[in-house]
């Protein structure tokens, strides 16, 4: 005779799929999740601050720009800018993009976004259409997030205020 270890065991079928659904809706999930780093718009880094190197004035340029170092002055121009882990800037900051891994203290006007990532520190006013704050960052100040002006709208604003 068989004994309760002989016994054939019985899986319900219907939780093993239910199972499966879970388990591949978490995976869509985690593949389709948009909280990575937006690494993928800010362009070659065309200009480059070092770290060790302390500048001072102010700095204008184009395309993509990296401080690893320490800027301090009046402002900061330009399109992409991408704060290192070790970089420091202490200036008002103008661009279109900025991701920051360091530190920032001054206000950040930017027209289409700005990232602080785990190890940043910002210190100021920060105005954009789009802020992404990752989990560890710090970002003592406040916000201003305007709506995204297209293209015509900025023109038509600039020629009623000429």
């Amino acid at each position: 005779m068989g004994t309760a270890q002989d016994a054939p065991i019985v899986l319900d079928r219907r939780q093993g799929e239910r199972r499966q659904r879970v388990q591949a809706a978490e995976e869509e999930r985690r593949l389709t999740d948009r909280r990575r780093p937006e690494n993928s718009d800010l362009g070659e880094v065309g200009g480059f601050l070092a770290e060790g190197i302390h500048l001072r004035g102010a700095l204008h340029f184009s395309g993509a720009f990296r401080v690893d170092g320490h800027f301090e002055g009046e402002h900061v121009r330009g399109e992409t800018l991408v704060i290192g882990e070790h970089g420091l800037v202490d200036a008002e900051i103008r661009v279109e993009i900025l991701q920051v891994s360091g530190q920032v203290l001054g206000n950040i006007t930017a027209k289409r976004w700005v990232e602080l990532l785990e190890s940043s520190t910002v210190t100021g006013t920060i105005r954009t259409p789009r802020l992404m704050i990752w989990k560890g960052a710090i970002f003592n100040g406040t916000c201003d997030m305007p709506a995204t002006q297209s293209p015509e709208n900025e023109i038509i604003s600039r020629q009623v205020i000429s």
